[in-house]
């Protein structure tokens, strides 16, 4: 029997996966935009996406809702080892998907830890429960982030996946932004940002003193630092703008944005690089003004040794069937 154009790319993406592996890691971050979708969908996404870009040793997707998803979207990938969130209850507690979103990490390395932060807490309607992973017998640590959160707190924190290759990897999906610069409710959407940045540093702080290098991967919802106003460039500065000033914000030559997502995980350590800063839009349903809003950022040993991160070409606005376009970025160990 004739194997179909899915299952052909698959085997092809199988057949591939050693030649990733030795030519050093390589690493994609996609919002696979799979909230409605059933797992035969999200599984055939990702491997009409790993057709186009190319076999990758890490995936880390965003808008996934179920765990039937990410084990079909990891078969479909060659992925052997995969962790999905539990940042909310399920679309059946919630009542829409936009409401149960969650995270994951497929890897063809395996995870040897698995931990989340968890801004929304236990709660009797369905949260609290345990990430889901590949790996028999592996609990997930809860982590408590030492934080003022605010109020209201964001729906979402992270996930990480300690590799056995010595990398951590965070999947994060940040607080969405209407792109409406200096408005009241955008000012609070980057607050929340911020909230959740700040707690990933923390974590990403003992992460590092331990020795081990990170990835910080996923959807900001932000642009990277310089590329538009509103975002900020130093977290010291306390820039808090009136409506409809964005024009010279404030700080040093009124460059200084309200939103210092970025640069507080840029602030972790020396050795942190933003993969990701000179990319096009990657959210292709309207093209927001300053490139994208998918980032990865690394930090640690090995921060020095990936390339500057790609995106593939988009015509109209779906890729893949999804809204947005991936990120993608290596680790060439002879860098």
């Amino acid at each position: 029997m004739r194997p179909t154009p899915f299952r052909l790319a698959t085997i092809l993406l199988l057949a591939a996966v050693s030649a990733a592996s030795a030519d050093g890691l390589r690493l994609m971050t996609w919002n696979i935009e799979g909230g409605e979708q059933p797992p035969r969908v999200v599984a055939e996404r990702v491997a009409q996406a790993l057709a186009a870009v190319g076999p990758v040793d890490v995936l880390v997707l965003q808008e996934v809702v179920a765990e039937d998803q990410v084990r079909a979207a990891a078969e479909a990938g060659g992925f052997a080892h995969w962790a999905i969130s539990d940042f909310s209850p399920p679309a059946a507690i919630t009542g829409t998907w936009w409401k149960s979103l969650e995270v994951a990490i497929l890897s063809q390395i395996p995870i040897e830890a698995l931990a989340e932060w968890d801004l929304t807490g236990r709660k009797p309607a369905g949260d609290g429960y345990p990430p889901q992973t590949s790996e028999a017998g592996l609990a997930s640590r809860e982590l408590r982030v030492d934080i003022d959160t605010g109020d209201p707190v964001p729906s979402r924190g992270f996930l990480r996946a300690d590799l056995a290759n010595g990398l951590s990897v965070y999947a994060v999906h940040w607080k969405s932004s209407r792109g409406e610069d200096c408005t009241a409710d955008d000012r609070e959407n980057a607050r929340l940002r911020e909230v959740q940045a700040a707690g990933l540093a923390v974590d990403a702080v003992d992460v590092l003193e331990a020795g081990r290098s990170l990835v910080v991967a996923g959807d900001f919802n932000i642009q990277a630092p310089g590329r538009v106003l509103r975002v900020g460039i130093d977290p010291d500065e306390d820039c808090a703008p009136t409506d409809g000033t964005c024009e010279g914000l404030c700080g040093p030559g009124g460059l200084d944005g309200y939103d210092d997502s970025i640069a507080i995980l840029l602030g972790v350590d020396d050795s942190a690089r933003l993969l990701s800063g000179d990319l096009d839009a990657t959210y292709v349903l309207r093209r927001f003004p300053g490139g994208a809003i998918d980032h990865i950022l690394v930090a640690g040993p090995a921060a020095a040794g990936f390339s500057e991160a790609t995106t593939p070409p988009v015509n109209g606005k779906r890729w893949q069937g999804s809204d947005h376009r991936p990120v993608v970025a290596a680790d060439d160990p002879r860098r």
